[in-house]
């Protein structure tokens, strides 16, 4: 996930299954900027890692950032 105007550091993400409660998906990862952005990924080279089932939201939560960036899986 990516974000803009977030300086580089690091971010973990939250995971709400469908009927579930928030949990933390991993631990703190690295930032990367890649242009206005900073992004980070989980699993190799972002095409791998967890599956979850559908209507699943996520959650990253940047450091040094009150806003989160959110994204329900369809």
């Amino acid at each position: 996930m990516s974000r803009e105007g977030v300086r580089p550091g690091t971010a973990r993400w939250l995971v709400k299954k469908p009927g579930g409660t928030w949990k933390t998906g991993g631990k703190l990862k690295s930032t990367a900027r890649v242009g206005s952005h900073v992004e980070t990924s989980w699993g190799r080279g972002g095409h791998t890692g967890p599956k979850y089932p559908r209507n699943t939201k996520l959650c990253v939560e940047f450091r040094g950032l009150s806003t989160k960036a959110f994204v329900t899986l369809k």
